[in-house]
This record gives C-alpha cells, sequence and structure tokens, in this order.
C-alpha cells in the first residue's frame, strides 16, 4: 500500500500545468526564496497535523487537558500577533523573520523528548511564537509578485503547504514500523532538522524589503502608550468598513471551524468507540486531500476571474461544509466516507484560502499592511480562542456532536458571504 502511495504521489507531482513554470518565472527576490523553502515547512506541518495529537494522548493527556494545551496555544498566538506587527516595524521584516521561526524547531525537540505534559507546554509555547513573523512574512513574499498575479502566487502557496501531505506516508511508515510513541518522536526530529534547513537557507538569502529598510533606519522606540494607540486606529480602520468587518467575519467563522474540526480530527479517525482505524493509516487522507487541491490549484483556480472571487469563496466554503457533514456519518472500521469527505475537503481549501487571501492583500494598502494583517490576525485568533477547549468538551460529550456543530458554523460563514460581502 505504502508503494502505491508513493506512487500516486509522484503521478501528482508530475500532472503538466499550462502556465505554471510561466507564473513561478514571474516570482521575484524574497518571494522566490519564500518559495523554494516552503516545503521544508509544509512537509513537517503535514507530518505534525496527523500524528502530534495521537502522540500527546498517549502520553497520558486527557481530552479535556489537551483541548487547553489548543487554547494555550492560540492565547500564545495572540500576543504573537500583537507583537508582529510592533516587531516588524522596529526590527525590520526579515529580522522578525529570522528570529521567531526558530521557534520551530526548538518546539519540535522539546516533543521528541517530551514524556508528559510538562515538557509538551514549552513546545507548544515556542510554536506559536513563531506567529509573530506571520505579518513580516506576507511583506517579505508579496513584495516579489507583481499585484495581477497575486491570487494565483498565493493559490501556489498553499499548493506547496498542502503538497506537503504528499510524503504523509513516510511517517506513517515510521509510526507503522515503531508505533505511535518511537514513530512520532522519530518525526519530530526528522521534521527538526528539515525546518533548520530551510530557516539557514532563508538566513543566507533574504534580504529585507525597502519598507523594512526605512522602518529600520528610523530606529524607533517601543512606546506602549503608542503602540496601544497605533493597534485601536488600525482596529477602526477594520471594524468601521462595513465590507472588510463582513469579509473578516467570514473568515473568523470559516478559522474557528477549522481550528474544531482538526483539533481532534486525527484522535476520532483512531478512537476505537468511532472510526476506528490503525493510526499508521492514517496518512492516506491528507494525501487524497493535497491531490485533489494541487489539481485544483492548477488547473481551475487560475481560470478564475477577479469579479468572480467572491462567489467561488462562497463554493469552497459550502464545500468544507458538505466534508464536515461525512464525519457525523462515518461508520466503525470503513474509511469510504472520510475518504470522500477529504477529496471536498480538498477542492474546499483550494478554492477558499488562496483567493480569499489574495483579495484581503489587494485589500490592504502597502504602508498599512503590517500593522493591519497584525491586527486582522489577532482579532481571527481571538474568536478562535474557545475552539481547542469546546472542541475538548464536545468531543468528550458526544464526539460526532463536534462535526454538527463545524458544519454550522460553516453554514453560518456561507451566509454571511452570501448576503453581506459583495465584489
Amino acid at each position: 500500500m505504502i508503494n502505491s502511495l508513493f506512487k500516486s504521489s509522484k503521478e501528482i507531482v508530475n500532472i503538466p500545468a499550462k502556465g505554471l513554470k510561466n507564473l513561478l518565472s514571474s516570482v521575484k527576490g524574497n518571494a522566490k526564496v519564500l518559495i523554494v523553502t516552503y516545503p521544508g515547512f509544509s512537509i513537517p506541518t503535514a507530518w505534525i497535523g496527523v500524528y502530534q495529537s495521537l502522540f500527546i494522548l498517549s502520553l497520558g493527556v486527557s481530552n479535556i487537558e489537551y483541548g487547553k494545551l489548543l487554547g494555550l496555544g492560540i492565547g500564545v498566538q495572540i500576543l504573537s500577533q500583537l507583537l508582529g506587527g510592533v516587531l516588524a516595524d522596529r526590527l525590520g521584516h526579515k529580522k522578525v523573520l529570522d528570529i521567531f521561526t526558530l521557534g520551530w524547531p526548538i518546539s519540535l525537540v522539546l516533543l521528541a523528548f517530551a514524556q508528559n505534559i510538562w515538557l509538551v507546554i514549552p513546545a507548544i509555547i515556542f510554536f506559536n511564537l513563531l506567529f509573530v513573523s506571520t505579518p513580516s512574512w506576507n511583506c517579505l513574499f508579496i513584495e516579489g509578485i507583481p499585484k495581477n498575479k497575486r491570487s494565483d502566487i498565493y493559490a501556489v502557496v498553499h499548493m506547496l503547504l498542502n503538497g506537503g501531505a504528499l510524503v504523509l506516508p513516510i511517517a506513517g511508515f515510521f509510526v507503522k514500523l515503531y508505533g505511535i510513541d518511537i514513530g512520532s518522536r522519530i518525526i519530530f526530529l526528522t521534521a527538526a532538522v528539515m525546518t533548520c534547513i530551510s530557516i539557514y537557507y532563508r538566513w543566507t538569502h533574504l534580504k529585507e524589503t525597502k519598507l523594512g529598510e526605512k522602518i529600520v533606519s528610523e530606529n524607533k522606540s517601543i512606546n506602549i502608550r503608542t503602540e496601544s494607540r497605533d493597534f485601536k486606529k488600525a482596529f477602526r480602520l477594520l471594524m468601521e468598513n462595513r465590507k472588510i468587518f463582513w469579509y473578516i467575519l467570514v473568515n473568523i467563522i470559516f478559522v474557528l471551524a477549522i481550528t474544531m474540526w482538526g483539533a481532534f480530527n486525527s484522535i476520532f479517525l483512531a478512537d476505537p468507540k468511532e472510526v476506528g482505524l490503525e493510526p499508521s493509516s492514517l496518512a492516506v487522507f491528507p494525501l487524497v486531500s493535497s491531490m485533489i487541491f494541487i489539481i485544483a490549484v492548477i488547473i481551475f483556480v487560475p481560470q478564475i476571474k477577479k469579479n468572480n472571487y467572491i462567489k467561488y469563496i462562497g463554493y469552497g466554503i459550502l464545500l468544507n461544509a458538505a466534508a464536515s457533514t461525512f464525519y457525523i456519518f462515518a461508520p466503525a472500521k470503513n474509511m469510504s466516507l472520510i475518504v470522500l469527505s477529504y477529496m471536498i475537503y480538498g477542492a474546499g481549501l483550494a478554492m477558499f484560502r488562496p483567493l480569499y487571501d489574495a483579495r484581503l492583500m489587494n485589500i490592504f494598502k502597502e504602508k498599512d499592511r503590517a500593522r493591519l494583517l497584525s491586527v486582522f490576525n489577532t482579532i481571527v485568533l481571538v474568536a478562535s480562542l474557545p475552539g481547542g477547549l469546546l472542541s475538548g468538551y464536545l468531543y468528550t460529550l458526544y464526539p460526532r456532536s463536534l462535526y454538527i456543530a463545524t458544519t454550522a458554523l460553516f453554514l453560518l460563514a456561507f451566509l454571511i458571504l452570501w448576503k453581506k460581502v459583495k465584489q
């Protein structure tokens, strides 16, 4: 089975993509460096996304405690987003990215040696400090791509992110061979090495943006009162513009649904009282969704015109709602509905994420982008904060009630987009 999965992975990577080479050739400077290094982060993301939750529970952590850990992670992300714009405006975009991306390999090493919850806690904290660099990453990335190709390039980035699942069979092999405990530790250490290689390449090849150089040359000190005032100003700017407000609300609800869905996904699929699949077989599902995602991004998404973005963002949300619904009715020891769910999820995410992000980046002006992105991400995370804990309680109460809730959230996001957001 593993050999057939590798064969499928190879075939999907070799799908001919008309215009993809020309599209990537239009990417310059920092954007090209970030794209080249993306697999060094997307592969660990895929591996950890499937097996981290099972590993943490194997240490004796309860469902409720795991939900609290997720809440802790989101709380650190909120702090990170608040700091992200401030530090980017003081230290420059490259320096912020260089420093805070190190949280990723540090967290992986801590997980690799964890024997109980007490090393998991700092691992969660270090990993989520990574998000201090999110506004800086976006500013470094967007400087090197033509404005008229942003949606296509963002689609490629999300393709690379999801493409990490194409090598998930390797992680599944480790788990099958060594079990969830030793197998996960091997996965964490391997992923740490991969992220370190990508970080080093970024250190040596990224250049500070022109805006970042100007900011650093001004050498502003950090004033809490000033930063608070600027944050409130950016917050009001987002909230008072009704078009932006409703657009942000759609993403808030969508991210909350994805957070809750992903929190116990692997646990639900491996739970003997629910679907009850072997942990090593869980690598199949993200692989399937990645194949669909990549096909959609290469063939379909580039054909979408800018004036149709909202329509297809809506289709993406509805597909996610359908995918979540299949979890409610998934039978035990049967992969069929789960595979179908992942296929629909891959198509839905391919429509929603790159189009939503490209439209958002076009809304924000360049000089305000880092601060507005920081505030935007903070708002989204604050709203997602109860997601982990709520997931833990819902799963403990009745596991499938979690997916009833996520389906309802996706439908709510679609209704708001349909009624309140215009092209």
